[in-house]
């Protein structure tokens, strides 16, 4: 028998305070009420015992309760079984049907007649896939490529030009390059000598592309883009970009009141991924497995009941489904503004919707309802649009009433389209339904809601939405034909952007009128001060965006390489510019002899080492890189052999603790006599400074393996190479990489002698891809007689 609450709360309470409370004979009185009766002691009550126990035996009651008790399971169990046998039978019939009437037999042409008569199809399609088996024996990473890459040739057929698709556990992206091989071979036996192009990417991963084999005829999409999530890609990301946005709030960088819904899709689309139109589930129960959540918030999601794998009619279903589900968004689109080029007229985007509201007649009362009503799929789900808003009628709302927006599917007049809450609440006098007419004007809509009003519909597949930040500061690289609507795209991106203040085209190719990577550039909007204050990987850095290199695109690159650097080790940065490798190194406790030949970098460098307080790591240098090169060991060691250190001041003692306790003392790290990585960041023509390393530690074999357990460094190098999902870039740079050095080099581990390992950085161009080549220094090239220079 549990304890009432009244007694168990009692009871906690003395427990609380370690049963002070209450003394041995008071908590006996309270729990024996609760307690089984105590054993029979004396031989009259065992006797009465086994009696009771001997009717109980054979006790006609006990055996009724118990087979009723049967009975009762039976049923239960015999009526849920019968409903779903009964469910599952109806589903597969439904299924078999679809596939009588609509199957595509792999050719394209079947499948775009089965979309020509829905009225809309999804832009952006996502859906959801799952590794069976976790993918042990392979069986199951088969089924799940070969899946993904079905849903592709699908898409391409339906004309759909973006698909997403999630994966819980992220093994896709690690077979990227396999996975976009499959689907390239699926296209090719759905399409033939007429396949589609192909994209395919994930978040901080360089997309994968492949051009079309030949024109595309017919209704199908020209260029597929792909892009792998997993469940990193969801609420981590938001909690990051919670994170940073906190961070640049706190420093000031950022006001609160910048932080907005719009904000916040525009990072998360730039990193991640757009809303997609449609999400397919295609399992038996809505599970969504980590999907990311901020993406969906408005998404119409598809599944079928009882369904186990991936199928066409499960496909076909989602896409019938979202053309009859598009009223809604349909009202709230945009008006169609093809204003020209030279201006955007705002008052142009002003429209009005007929909705219906119920009017709350307590505003007490717009909690419950608004929660009844959400529950129930009568209330307005409107992207960046509340569903409480004032009275329509002046002299109501003066007194603070308000109305609550319904669906378009609800009708004022028309009371059968009313749901059961909203009757009852008109029927209680607590709510009362009427027109309302809902007016939006320019502030309502998106950036992308804009430019797909004013751009020509041929432009909207690549609508220009990647673009690289530095502080108040959006660099656009566009492309030719957007450029006659560049002045009225970044209007909009500074009104919609509330963080960007500036809006700058770049007109020349990044190097190529200075050889310190600055470029030409034109202010599109907003005033020309190119003084930014970027915050990266924990440290801040101001500097002129005109006269220094910065790319915020390389922020995983950057903490991807500092990842690899030890607290205490020396690393060498040779074209180091402001400090995106050297000042987030130093803050770890990396001894950094950082280098930049522009005098610009430098002084922002010099700054951003104070600033950061990494004075006592981080070394600026302004020279040539080849010399530095050349001389860098001999300044290491001998700081080393002066017995130069980083003094790190002891942590604050609380006030709390032992006063008599000696005072801490401040850590000495020593500088290392040897180097353990060097960066070069100058993928244009860094492979040609390679040669410069030829003789870095002659004559000093004894500081390195066998003699001590010390490694030869590591070269980190930045180089341009092909793009293709091949072997044919790393041979490349491989190649490129032995010429300079005259030692052969292959692609392979890099702590193996004469092996590189090639990592890929970023896409720069349709055909050119940003590379990291890692390497250990050979013994041959390090210990190498050179001479004097």
């Amino acid at each position: 028998m549990p304890l009432n609450t009244k007694d168990l709360r009692a009871y906690r309470r003395d427990e609380k305070y370690g049963h002070r409370i209450m003394t041995a004979e008071e908590r006996i009185r309270l729990l024996k009420p609760y307690l089984p009766p105590p054993p029979p002691r004396t031989n009259s009550q065992r006797a009465e015992a086994k009696a009771r126990e001997k009717r109980s035996r054979f006790g006609v009651r006990r055996f009724l309760r118990m087979q009723l008790h049967l009975l009762v399971f039976t049923l239960i169990h015999a009526f849920f079984s019968l409903y779903i046998r009964t469910r599952q039978a109806y589903h597969a019939i439904v299924n078999r049907v679809y596939s009588v009437f609509h199957y595509h037999h792999r050719t394209p042409g079947l499948i775009q007649k089965d979309v020509k008569g829905l009225d809309k199809l999804p832009r952006h399609l996502s859906v959801i896939l799952t590794l069976e088996d976790h993918g042990r024996g392979g069986a199951g990473l088969e089924k799940l490529v070969n899946d993904a890459a079905e849903l592709a040739a699908w898409c391409a057929s339906a004309g759909i030009p973006q698909l997403s698709i999630y994966e819980k556990s992220g093994i896709l992206k690690s077979y990227l390059a396999e996975t976009h091989r499959a689907v390239s071979q699926k296209l090719a036996a759905y399409f033939g000598p007429a396949s589609p192009g192909l994209t395919m990417g994930a978040p901080h991963i360089p997309a994968i592309e492949s051009p079309a084999t030949s024109t595309v005829h017919g209704e199908g999409a020209k260029h597929l883009s792909i892009l792998l999530l997993s469940a990193e890609d969801g609420r981590d990301s938001i909690v990051d970009l919670t994170k940073t946005l906190t961070e640049m709030s706190q420093r000031s960088k950022l006001s609160s009141a910048d932080i907005s819904t719009e904000l916040v899709d525009a990072e998360l689309t730039e990193s991640i991924m757009g809303e997609p139109d449609l999400l397919i589930l295609f399992g038996p129960h809505v599970e969504l497995s980590s999907y990311p959540p901020w993406q969906i918030r408005l998404t119409e999601i598809y599944h079928v009941q009882d369904n186990h794998e991936v199928g066409y009619q499960v496909f076909y279903g989602g896409l019938c489904k979202y053309a009859g589900a598009q009223m809604q968004k349909a009202m709230f689109r945009p008006p169609i503004v093809r204003s020209g080029a030279s201006a955007l007229n705002r008052a142009l985007f002003s429209k009005k919707v007929n909705l219906a509201a119920a009017a709350v007649s307590d505003n007490r009362l717009i909690s419950k309802y608004r929660q009844s009503l959400t529950a129930s799929k009568e209330i307005l789900l409107a992207e960046r649009l509340s569903p409480v808003v004032s009275h329509p009628d002046q002299t109501v709302a003066a007194q603070g009433r308000k109305c609550l927006l319904l669906s378009p599917e609800v009708k004022p007049e028309v009371p059968d389209t009313w749901g059961a809450v909203l009757k009852d609440g008109v029927q209680k006098q607590e709510l009362s339904v009427m027109p309302y007419e809902l007016e939006l004007d320019y502030n309502y809509w998106s950036y992308h809601d804009v430019m797909t009003s004013v751009l020509p519909e041929e432009f909207h597949d690549d609508i220009p939405s990647g673009f690289n930040t530095a502080g108040h500061v959006a660099h656009l690289n566009l492309r030719e034909r957007f450029l006659p609507y560049k002045y009225v795209v970044a209007e909009v991106l500074i009104e919609k952007n509330p963080g960007i203040k500036t809006v700058i085209n770049k007109v020349d190719n990044v190097g190529s009128g200075s050889e310190f990577r600055t470029f030409q550039y034109e202010v599109l909007a907003g005033v020309d001060d190119l003084n930014v204050k970027v915050s990266e990987n924990n440290c801040v850095f101001e500097f002129d965006y005109a006269k220094v290199y910065w790319n915020s695109k390389l922020e995983w690159e950057h903490r991807r390489l500092v990842d690899l650097f030890q607290p205490g080790e020396v690393v060498v940065d040779v074209m180091a510019g402001i400090g995106p490798f050297a000042v987030p190194a130093g803050k770890k406790g990396v001894f950094v002899w950082a280098n930049d030949m522009n005098p610009e970098s430098f002084k922002y460098l010099q700054q951003a080492i104070k600033r950061n307080k990494v004075t006592e790591f981080v070394r600026p240098l302004c020279q040539d890189g080849r010399f530095l090169i050349y001389e860098v060991a001999d300044l290491v060691l001998d700081a080393h052999k002066k017995g130069e250190h980083a003094t790190i001041p002891p942590k604050k003692v609380s006030r709390s603790k032992d006063k008599h306790a000696p005072a801490p003392q401040p850590e000495r790290i020593p500088i290392p006599p040897t180097i353990s990585h060097f960066v070069m960041n100058l993928p244009a023509s860094a492979i040609e400074f390679l040669g410069c390393y030829t003789g870095l530690y002659e004559g000093r074999e004894a500081l390195f393996e066998p003699v001590t357990t010390t490694k030869l460094p590591m070269v980190h190098v930045h180089c341009f190479s092909y793009k293709a999902d091949d072997e044919t870039p790393g041979i490349d740079i491989c190649q490129r990489i032995s010429r300079e050095l005259m030692f052969k080099f292959r692609p392979g581990n890099p702590e193996n002698e004469g092996e590189v390992a090639i990592h890929s950085v970023r896409d720069v161009a349709p055909a050119k891809r940003m590379f990291c080549a890692s390497f250990r220094l050979p013994r041959d090239i390090a210990f190498a007689k050179v001479g004097p220079m």
